[in-house]
């Protein structure tokens, strides 16, 4: 009797990729296409975004949207391109921006709701960052400037530190 196997496609959402990694992303192809202010909202597996040209505040003319699919197929394109190159971070461009404010809803658990450089009440440079946490209850916060900068260079940092088992001489010295 021959046996068949059965396999359960578990459906997919941005925890497969992560949100620094998606977010990344996005912010490059913000930069590619030079819109500087930006609303996005994550619902049912896909991103959408409200685009402006103008620096933040300003009206958002241009309307995109990214599925999980897209996104990575762009992330691995990424990933071929710099593979192996050592460039010259900037923590203040969409796409490290974006790529840390991911990484912080990723270290919370968290489930991303919207991110938005594009209010008049906020100083410029801000974003406010909306979430669900893992208890499920909706936060909001909103990072400055030097905030997110310093957000960035301590992930940086962390991404930077080998790790033990990849450092094999760490502990030959004690």
């Amino acid at each position: 009797m021959a046996h068949m196997l059965k396999f359960y496609a578990q459906p997919k959402d941005f925890s497969s990729i992560g949100y620094a990694r998606a977010l990344r992303s996005v912010g490059h192809l913000l930069q590619m296409r030079d819109l500087q202010a930006f609303e996005l909202s994550c619902e049912n597996n896909e991103f959408r975004l409200r685009c402006g040209y103008q620096k933040p505040p300003c009206s958002t003319p241009v309307e995109m949207r990214y599925s999980l699919d897209e996104i990575e197929f762009l992330e691995s394109e990424y990933q071929k391109k710099s593979n192996g190159l050592n460039e010259t971070v900037d923590f203040y461009s969409l796409g490290e921006i974006l790529r840390g404010i991911g990484a912080y809803v990723n270290k919370r658990n968290g489930k991303l709701v919207k991110i938005s450089n594009n209010e008049s009440s906020m100083a410029a440079g801000s974003v406010k960052l909306q979430y669900q946490t893992s208890d499920g209850d909706l936060t909001e916060e909103v990072f400055t400037l030097s905030s997110i900068y310093e957000l960035c260079l301590r992930l940086y940092k962390e991404r930077a530190k080998p790790s033990r088992s990849t450092n094999i001489f760490a502990s030959s010295r004690r």
